[in-house]
């Protein structure tokens, strides 16, 4: 009751609790050049070169003759002087800012002014999203209105945890059971309030296996495949250390998921059970590309039914000598000893610190003046491509593990919160099209990132006093980025289309809404935020034509098995690349965000186009507000490409066995033209697709002879692979 209370007082009182600062002019002349969102308020106006310039509580707005730069304070990483007269603006997305001042003391004010800005706030109420929900309620309660909906996320949200349990088919009355034992987060800070685990695993039991894993972040099954009965399970690292301590709970409980999902298995799918056609890589090396695709290749359904029991895959998300090296910390890895019918395999990905530094000489090569010649050397020593690989065969993996040898997985890197949600979430998705759906897409994000407690404010940077640089890295963005490469791959496959990923990624740093703020559930909880601010689902909701893949096809692959090699992945060039310099702009493509009431029929078809942002929610989320339809207008289109996507599909993920990226293909690829998209996929490529739509808006008569076109290109080694397939399937 005194919650409700003190959160309808805040709605009334909004002006007195997040009150409108004075509006300081550098000229009277000038006028706030953009429209305010409720609860912003603009607190300078002045003069560039060639440009005007504001700030408020939320944006830097620069309006220059032929463009707009538009870009929330959050998103904005640093500030800098550079050449006295220039401000150098670097985003936590990849995009740089640049702004000419006239003066070097116009150019130190302004420099002044962002770095208070941009500061880590000192308590979160500082944070935008805040101001902005409690003004929104104010102006609907002042209209009577009735617009809570555009703040919540949907039921399938809410109540996603009882939903997923029915969905994916747990057999709660003899396998699984749920357990309260974190009701109000008493055992660990960082995990949901409810978990499954096997049925006669007691709490006390649990009790125990936390004080051995790190963080208290025990073994917990976040998925159940609905066919076989296998799962996924996530935890954080065994505490060994040099000592070498064991727990005797921890062993049961690992060995007891085993054996609950073959009792599930056997409840719900006439007693299937694993094969033993896994290279068992438990001596203590890491999955090497060549391993990599025999393991791949090599695995069969039919091969996977044997005698033997299920045999539990531990996937260590490190390498072997990291995982080692983590025993000095009080960490370390499961021993196959003391684990029995259990195989650890080690993927050597990278930890936070070396993504943070692959992504910054990423950002560093996305800005500077490209050199054709170089571009692509460039490109693969900041390894960012390299990091999406090894991400996306450790899904992979899983996907191998659970779906064709029936096997249940345990993943885990350090502390279970960067690397460990990046593998179980794309997994899931790649198993379940339900995920690929956008209410599904949005359960998926909720559970695996903000549930178990992804740390959102000291990556992003936007936590309270969150000074350390030291924790800062894009982990969230790096799997949207492999989301994307998906949606590449698999066209048809996704409900959602790449503006629906872009708009999130700009989001997860704007601090608009509340969904990514805090470390996890319980300090959302505790700082009220699902009350207090918006939900970005509210914006991102399948209802939102403006994000709706028009080539999805619900009866499109179940589950799905991309090519991972590094020459089959491309860079984000709508995240990543500029149209051109803010500083010299051509048109307002090139600002990151785009401008309320610009024309979306002026985009070039070769760009993502501008989507309703954070400047006019209300319109944004208004369903009946007419979009425009990325790379094509031809409503008939998605029904013709159906009868080709299939054949298409495999066409272009090539063969699953080819031999394993090696450190110049990239280089060997040729030039690539000044800010052109990077496509290095065997068989029909991205780029050959973009041509066949590109040509449809043109004429669409001539479609199926494009599509006949692009199947006729098919070299003899895809039509191999396609044999191969069909074979195994």
């Amino acid at each position: 009751q005194d919650e409700e209370t003190q959160h309808s007082l805040e709605c009334i009182q909004a002006n007195q609790i997040f009150p409108r600062k004075q509006l300081i002019r550098e000229d009277e002349n000038l006028q706030v050049p953009f429209i305010e969102l409720h609860g912003e308020s603009t607190e300078y106006v002045g003069r560039a070169e060639d440009a005007i310039i504001a700030l408020s509580n939320y944006r830097l707005h620069i309006k220059f003759k032929e463009s707009v730069v538009n870009v929330p304070l959050q998103l904005i990483e640093s500030v800098e002087c550079r050449d006295i007269f220039q401000l150098h603006l670097t985003c936590k997305d990849c995009k740089v800012i640049r702004c000419q001042f006239s003066t070097f003391e116009q150019c130190q004010d302004w420099l002044k002014r962002l770095n208070n800005a941009i500061r880590p706030p000192s308590k979160i109420e500082d944070l935008f999203s805040f101001a902005y929900h409690a003004w929104c309620m104010e102006v609907y309660a002042s209209e009577k209105e009735q617009h809570g909906d555009l703040c919540r996320p949907g039921e399938h949200v809410t109540s996603r945890f009882k939903n997923e349990v029915e969905r994916m088919g747990f057999d709660m009355n003899n396998a699984w059971r749920i357990s309260n034992i974190n009701e109000k987060y008493k055992l660990c800070g960082s995990y949901p309030q409810e978990i499954i685990v096997p049925a006669w695993i007691t709490d006390k039991e649990l009790e125990s296996v936390a004080s051995f894993r790190s963080w208290k972040r025990i073994p917990a099954v976040v998925y159940r495949h609905q066919s076989n009965g296998a799962v996924i399970s996530r935890c954080g690292q065994p505490e060994v250390s040099w000592w070498g301590w064991r727990n005797a709970d921890d062993e049961h409980l690992v060995q007891s998921v085993a054996k609950a999902c073959a009792s599930d298995s056997r409840s719900n799918s006439n007693k299937l059970m694993n094969g033993n056609c896994s290279r068992d890589f438990s001596n203590g090396g890491d999955l090497s590309d060549v391993e990599f695709d025999s393991s791949i290749s090599n695995a069969s359904g039919a091969e996977s039914l044997a005698i033997q029991p299920q045999k539990l895959l531990i996937l260590d998300a490190r390498s072997y000598a990291a995982a080692v090296a983590n025993r000095a910390k009080g960490g370390g890895c499961e021993c196959p000893e003391y684990y029995p019918n259990c195989e650890v395999v080690f993927m050597g990905m990278a930890n936070i610190h070396s993504i943070r530094k692959s992504f910054q000489s990423l950002r560093l090569l996305c800005t500077q003046m490209p050199d054709p010649g170089n571009w692509l050397s460039a490109l693969e020593s900041t390894k960012w491509l390299q990091h999406l690989s090894v991400l996306l065969k450790s899904a992979l993996l899983v996907v191998h593990a659970v779906d064709r040898d029936q096997r249940p997985v345990l993943v885990h890197c350090s502390d279970g919160w960067d690397r460990t949600p990046q593998i179980v979430a794309l997994a899931k998705l790649l198993l379940d099209p339900y995920y690929r759906t956008t209410e599904g897409f949005q359960v998926l994000v909720e559970t695996e990132w903000l549930d178990f407690g992804h740390k959102f404010a000291d990556r992003c940077g936007h936590g309270e006093n969150s000074d350390d640089l030291n924790e800062r890295c894009p982990v969230f963005l790096q799997w949207l980025d492999c989301v994307h490469q998906l949606q590449r791959q698999f066209p048809c496959s996704f409900e959602f289309n790449e503006a629906f990923l872009v708009k999130l990624v700009q989001h997860t740093y704007s601090c608009l809404f509340g969904t990514f703020l805090c470390n996890n559930a319980k300090e959302r909880g505790e700082k009220h935020t699902q009350e207090r601010t918006c939900s970005v689902w509210s914006l991102l909701r399948a209802a939102n034509k403006a994000f709706k893949n028009l080539l999805y096809s619900s009866q499109s692959e179940s589950v799905l098995y991309p090519v991972c090699h590094v020459r089959n992945l491309m860079l984000w060039s709508a995240v990543y690349l500029p149209c051109s310099s803010p500083s010299t702009p051509a048109d307002d493509t090139c600002a990151p965000y785009p401008v309320p009431g610009s024309s979306p029929e002026d985009q070039p078809l070769g760009r993502l186009p501008k989507t309703r942002s954070f400047d006019n929610l209300t319109t944004a989320c208004d369903s009946s507000v007419p979009t425009t339809n990325r790379r094509s207008s031809d409503p008939s289109l998605n029904e013709k490409w159906q009868e080709h996507r299939r054949s298409l599909e495999l066409s272009s993920l090539g063969n699953p066995g080819d031999d394993p990226f090696d450190g110049d293909s990239l280089s060997k690829q040729g030039r690539a033209p000044v800010g052109a998209e990077l496509s290095v996929a065997a068989g029909v490529a991205e780029g050959q697709m973009e041509n066949i739509l590109q040509e449809a808006t043109k004429d669409d008569v001539g479609l199926e002879e494009h599509l006949r076109g692009s199947l006729e290109t098919v070299g003899k080694g895809d039509e191999i692979a396609l044999d191969k397939k069909r074979a195994e399937n």
